[in-house]
């Protein structure tokens, strides 16, 4: 079940009066503000969006509507996104039915690629005259890769060439008897090899790379969003691949054009390995790609604990920001809390930095519930009173989201039990309106006060009896909680409990 949000907590929690409160923020929340922006009536626009910020699932379904309008763009488009299976299931059958349909519509790109679909026999029956036919037509349209992939073609003797598949695309051999194993590399065509070396990169072929490589195919090339070689195989974290292009001089430190080096692709998928390999020749573990990400940051994201210690080993900042202020360590506690454990290892990591919004890591791992993560952090130092900009500490953020074990470990430390939001709810309030009541009773024994009241009015009892929480009730008035007071409504916790038709709680407040 998901949790509630904070703000409808506390509208529960102070009255309805804080409704419209509540309402402005939702009509405020980022996915309002961007679907209000997002262009109407142009799917094209929102697709091609959509791919360069890499949301393929986004726009796999918005091209999905204008291929089947016959738009022969998207079809192209489309037909990409099957033949590597980002943001749909990889399907070269599917590949093939949108790239022969652009291609039949005149779209000079999806012409080539539906030829070399035909080479390879990939998603279709290998038919070479079909590729010829194919290229023909796209080099008509002045494609010069095609050009180029059509002359190498009618060059090759014809009763003696064979296709060689190098990884789901092909190269085009000539075959000169049962000697023909033990020729030299072809040499490619222009185009050709840098499409073939970006292709069997990505899939992990390293001895396919290595046989492009000796043909003349650049380990230096790229795709159109500017990766190479090296970093889609460390993408895929295929570790001999990686190797392969490295030995061949490959540039470990080439971004793309988002910033992200191999490194960072690499961290980001967690691959331990390839990140030691890359950092073996040299690639910068302090590179930041576009968004101000770091190698560190992703491998914490990835939750990769041996490729962070790799990146601290190598001299990787701890203290290097994210988006928002985040730290590495900020980010483990949310989503880590082995990594918290190997970064607060280091001695310099800085345990209570604040975040944009005033947040330390202690809060980010009281937020998430990490229990892991707040015992590590609390063992090395880290200050439980420090509260963000809403003035929320990390109990009252864990007390607030119900996180029963996070509140118990920060109710140990010597902290300000009453504390409130900016409501005016305590730890106490929280729990009581959230049933928790060993955290309740752990909080009274910490020192809590029952009695005090928010913005409103209520008292940790009147909010229990209005959640219906007869156990944590019980344990408030056990403990001196004040059943005569009334809040700005005039109302008893008796009068709460009433209304809301709980005759057990009636019975207890008597």
């Amino acid at each position: 079940m998901s949790k509630p949000s904070t703000a409808r907590r506390d509208s529960c929690i102070a009255s309805c009066s804080l409704a419209p409160l509540t309402i402005s923020v939702l009509l405020l929340s980022p996915a309002a503000v961007l679907a209000q922006q997002a262009p109407q009536g142009a799917p094209g626009v929102q697709a091609e969006a959509a791919l360069r910020a890499g949301n393929f699932e986004q726009a796999a379904a918005l091209l999905q509507q204008r291929a089947q309008a016959g738009d022969a763009e998207a079809q192209y488009h489309l037909a990409s996104l099957y033949r590597t299976g980002r943001g749909v299931p990889h399907d070269d059958v599917m590949a093939f039915r949108w790239m022969k349909a652009a291609a039949e519509k005149g779209h000079a790109k999806a012409q080539f690629n539906l030829a070399r679909m035909y080479l390879a026999g990939r998603g279709v029956a290998a038919d070479a005259g079909a590729a010829q036919n194919w290229l023909a037509k796209s080099a008509a349209r002045g494609l010069a890769e095609a050009s180029a992939l059509l002359s190498e073609l009618d060059a090759a003797p014809r009763p003696a060439r064979q296709v060689a598949s190098t990884g789901g695309w092909s190269a085009t051999v000539a075959v000169e008897g049962p000697q023909a194993s033990a020729a030299p590399a072809p040499r490619l065509p222009p185009g050709y090899g840098e499409a073939a070396i970006l292709e069997a990169a990505w899939r992990g072929q390293a001895q396919v790379v290595a046989r492009l490589i000796a043909s003349g195919a650049s380990a230096q090339v790229r795709n159109a969003d500017g990766n190479t070689p090296l970093a889609l195989a460390a993408a895929g974290g295929h570790r001999d691949t990686v190797g392969v292009l490295l030995q061949a001089g490959a540039d470990a430190n080439a971004a793309n054009h988002a910033g992200d080096t191999p490194l960072l692709l690499a961290a980001a998928k967690g691959h331990a390995e390839v990140v030691a390999a890359l950092l073996d020749k040299g690639a910068d573990p302090s590179g930041r790609n576009a968004a101000g990400d770091t190698a560190l940051t992703n491998a914490v994201r990835s939750c990769s604990v041996a490729a962070v210690r790799a990146l601290i080993r190598r001299g990787a900042g701890t203290g290097a920001r994210a988006a928002g202020g985040m730290t590495a360590l900020m980010l483990a506690s949310s989503l880590c809390g082995d990594a918290v454990t190997v970064l607060t290892s280091t001695g310099s990591v800085p345990l209570n930095a604040e975040d944009d919004q005033g947040c330390t890591a202690l809060w980010h791992a009281a937020d998430r519930g990490n229990a892991v993560a707040i015992a590590a952090l609390l063992a090395r130092g880290a200050d439980p009173r420090v509260a963000d900009k809403a003035g929320r500490t990390p109990l009252l953020r864990a007390v607030e989201n119900g996180e029963k074990k996070a509140a118990l470990l920060l109710i140990d430390r010597r902290i300000e039990v009453d504390r409130r939001t900016s409501a005016g709810n305590t730890a106490l309030m929280l729990a009581a309106h959230a049933g928790l009541t060993d955290v309740v009773r752990a909080l009274l024994q910490a020192g809590a006060s029952p009695n005090i009241r928010n913005e409103q009015g209520y008292t940790a009892l009147m909010v229990a009896c209005a959640e219906g929480h007869a156990e944590a009730a019980k344990v408030l008035i056990d403990a001196g909680a004040d059943r005569g007071l009334r809040n700005k409504k005039r109302q008893t916790a008796a009068d709460i409990a009433a209304a809301s038709g709980n005759a057990g709680l009636v019975e207890l407040l008597r």
